[in-house]
This record gives C-alpha cells, structure tokens and sequence, in this order.
C-alpha cells in the first residue's frame, strides 16, 4: 500500500454552491505588483544583487496559476484582469493587469530619464496609464521621482531643500513633477482614489520553492514574485530578511545585505521621515501653486494666496523655499489656514516602500551572466496601449 498523501485536500469543494466556489477562487488569485518594465533596468542592479535570471519578471506578468486549473477557475482570472500586450523601449512583453487587485509599478532608474528622453516620455506615459487608462490603479515608482533619496543617510554640503517656483514646476533637485501634479488633471476632487508609493529600495531574494512556499510571502503559488512592504513594517520586514538568509550563497551577496543593515539601523525610520517631511512639503506646494493658477480639479482659495504661508509671501517673490538657507528666507504652511486644513484632507500621501524579488533560479555569484536573456517582443505585436484605449476597452482573451 502506498504512502498516504499529507497535502491537504478539499474533497467536499465541488458540493459547494457555485457562487462560494466562485469567491474562493477569487481569494486565490494573487495580488500583484506589475511591473511596467524590466527591474534590471534599475541602474548596476544585477551586479549589486547577482541575479541574472529573467524568470521572475515573466512569472510576475504572466495569467495567474489557477488559470489552468478549471473552467471556473479561468473564469474568475477573466473577470478581474486582461494581457495587454505592449511596444514600447523598456518592454517586458505582454502583462497581465488586474486593476482593482494590483499596484502598477515603473522600475526605471530616474538616471535613465535625465539621460534619455525617451525614458522620460516611458515616466509620462506610466502616469497616464495607471491613473486613467487603468481606472487610478495605485502606482509606485522610485523614491527618486519625488525627491532625492539614498539608504545610508548622507550629509548635504549644499544645503538643498525642496524649491517651488511659483510659476513654474518645483525645482527639487532631480525629480520631474508629474508624481505631484498628473493627478489632479485625471481625477476629480477629493482624490480619494489616488495611491501613490516610493520605493526607497529594490532587494532581489534567492531561494528554493520550497523555502519561499514555507515563508508565504510571495503568494500561494509563488506566481505573485514581486512584493512592496511597508518601511517600517519591521516584523514583516524581518520575515524578508530571514528568507534572505536562508537562500543558497546569499553570504556572498554583500550589497544585499547591506542593504539590509541600512534597513534595519536605529535611524532609518527617523531618515525616511525627514524624507517623506519635504514629499510632504511639495505635494502641498504644488496643490498651492494649482490653486494659484487656478487650474481645473484644483483647491480653491479664498482670498489672498500669499497667505497661505509662513512667513507670507512677498508680491515680487517668485521661489518658495521649504527652509531657510543663508540668506533666503523659508516658508511653511500656516496649519489654522482653512485651505491648509482643507489640502490636508484631500491630497494623497506618498507611502514609501520596500520592493522585493523572488528568484529561485541558482544564480551565478561570481558573475556568470550566461542566464541573462533579453525578454523578446511577441511576434505581431500590437501596441494596445497606444491606441488611446482605455482598459475596458481591450479585447478579452480568446
């Protein structure tokens, strides 16, 4: 007689009413963080993390698992998502797009954008798409695109702070400003909807199925390979960590656990913060300068504009600096104002994040990049996505 099988079994499941079988196949479906474009992309990230497998990123954008298994089961990864094929430079290929389950996210390295156009044009058009063709899926995007960011806490020579020029854009260092502006031209007041995400750091895992299956962390089937966390979500951070640890040669992977340290040093929560204080500071400077302009979907004020702040502003000023440096004077809000009280209320926070990578594929540490493979585009591609389609309007799988 042969072994008895220990994996669990559900013999009573066909009995159910369908309308149950129905929702637990709605609760198996993973929740995913779709990548708009390759994560290696990401500047010198393959040599910092060794990982040259491909793998991840195609698991990540392919139809959920439980597809495959029935009828009712395909059924429920229809209603909720569809394959979008894309042409464009950074591509991956067709993703699969589950808008009210996901977070659409742009892994491109900001040093890309100022580099190359064209990159900036991908930033533009990953905007667009994740807040309306995509109905205002919460998006994410590097920490970079708000404000400048590093993991090791660095002393500023210059003095930089955030700047908004009152007839213009903000100058803040690095960052285009659409992640503060492009949703209000979208999204009608309150801005309820919009979700906005920072990823401070990406950190690539190696380790067997069966270790990542043990964590739970990437799914239920391993096919949700990608995963933000919360910056300060220690314990769940930490459960990272401890599969990190577990993985074949990770000991050799110093940048990694660097990276680790960084997170988990006494004074990174107060870092971020000090960060997320001048995102802070320009999301709220920005919704000002719409409302000065008197932009459509903008927070209206009464009154005089220059009131808003603290000190008030000067009738021929034309910069607005969050702190004050040598000679120029800085400004903050004046929190009993209404319309500050009111922007509070309505204006999305920037939620900053740690981005992980499941790869289960034993990758070369000493640098043999023979795995890294380009990711081909389909043979008669369309280019869905720019046809000035909206997401419902997609064809649905045959």
């Amino acid at each position: 007689m042969g072994a008895q099988s220990t994996e669990p079994k559900f013999p009573h499941f066909s009995l159910l009413p369908s309308e149950i079988r129905l929702q637990i196949w709605y609760y198996c479906l993973p929740r995913r963080i779709v990548q708009r474009d390759d994560p290696f992309y990401l500047v010198g990230v393959r040599e910092e993390q060794k990982c040259w497998s491909i793998r991840p990123t195609c698991q990540n954008a392919a139809l959920p698992l439980i597809a495959s298994v029935c009828r009712e089961s395909r059924h429920v990864v229809r209603k909720w998502g569809k394959l979008i094929t894309q042409d464009f430079r950074l591509n991956i290929g067709p993703i699969w797009i589950q808008p009210r389950l996901d977070r659409y996210n742009l892994n491109c390295d900001i040093r890309y954008v100022w580099d190359d156009e064209d990159y900036l044009e991908t930033m533009y058009h990953f905007i667009d798409e994740g807040l309306y063709r995509l109905d205002v899926m919460p998006v994410s995007l590097r920490a970079e695109y708000f404000y400048p960011f590093a993991l090791e806490p660095r002393k500023d020579p210059f003095q930089k702070c955030p700047i908004l020029e009152i007839h213009g854009g903000p100058l803040n260092g690095y960052s285009p400003d659409d992640p503060y502006d492009e949703f209000a031209n979208y999204i009608e007041r309150p801005y309820a909807g919009v979700s906005e995400s920072a990823i401070l750091a990406f950190i690539c895992i190696h380790g067997t199925k069966e270790q990542a299956v043990d964590s739970g962390l990437f799914g239920i089937l391993l096919d949700a390979p990608v995963q933000l966390v919360d910056f300060d979500d220690n314990e769940l951070l930490e459960q990272f960590y401890a599969l990190f640890q577990k993985g074949c040669c990770n000991d050799k992977r110093p940048k990694v656990s660097k990276q680790f340290d960084s997170i988990f040093a006494p004074g990174f929560r107060s870092h971020v913060e000090s960060w997320r204080e001048n995102v802070d500071w320009l999301m709220m400077a920005n919704a000002w300068r719409r409302a000065n302009k008197r932009f459509c979907n903008s927070i209206p004020i009464e009154g005089d504009p220059g009131l808003i702040w603290n000190p008030p502003l000067l009738e021929d000023q034309t910069h607005i600096y969050m702190n004050s440096i040598h000679d120029v004077q800085g400004h903050t809000f004046d929190i009993r104002h209404p319309w500050v009280i009111q922007a509070k209320k309505e204006l999305p926070r920037v939620t900053p994040k740690i981005q992980f990578l499941l790869c289960t594929d034993d990758c070369d540490v000493n640098g043999n990049v023979g795995m890294v493979r380009d990711v081909p585009l389909p043979l008669n591609r369309r280019g869905d996505w720019f046809d000035n389609l909206l997401y419902a309007e997609l064809a649905e799988l045959p």
